[in-house]
């Protein structure tokens, strides 16, 4: 009995490294699309302009980066909800320096109107903002002002966000 080599319209197996790619392409293009549809439902879905009340008129986020130079990457409770995080990535290094403005510091209003700035510190980093850093910053969430899917308003200068899902 002797043995034939498989004739080619006989299927071969795959190589396993070809498998790989394979699967680390699909793994990206599923990261991509829950980052993209993360940062919808951290706005609510709504990019559009929102109209604010008082001297300050709301923007939507991309108007509210190209006036701040950061993008809000997300608002979320940590240490047992006993902190808000606010992280941002800088899209503009110059602009992005209103962080640090001690006179008008950056500030959240929560949802029954309570206002917390963030607080006069010396940052972590002594170099200025590097152009696509993400930072935080942390404000103590004192007797539980801000709740898990709480609606807040950000506020950095005379720029108003509203409308940020705290996750």
């Amino acid at each position: 009995m002797t043995l034939d080599t498989p004739s080619s319209d006989v299927a071969q197996p795959v190589e396993q490294s070809s498998l790989h790619w394979v699967g680390a392409a699909a793994l990206v293009i599923v990261a991509l699309v829950a980052g993209w549809s993360g940062s919808s439902w951290l706005l609510g879905g709504n990019d559009s302009a929102v109209v604010g009340s008082g001297p300050m008129a709301s923007v939507d986020q991309s108007e509210f980066a190209g006036e701040t130079g950061i993008w809000i990457e997300s608002v979320s409770l940590i240490g047992g909800g006993g902190l808000i995080e606010i992280r941002f990535r800088i899209l503009d290094v110059d602009k992005s320096e209103i962080v640090h403005d001690t006179e008008n510091p950056p500030r959240i209003i929560a949802e029954d109107g309570f206002e917390i700035r963030f607080q006069r510190h010396e940052h972590g980093h002594s170099d200025e903002n590097r152009l696509g850093g993400v930072y935080q910053e942390q404000l103590m969430n004192l007797g539980g002002l801000v709740s898990r899917g709480d609606v807040i308003t950000v506020i950095v200068g005379e720029t108003v966000l509203e409308n940020v899902t705290v996750l």
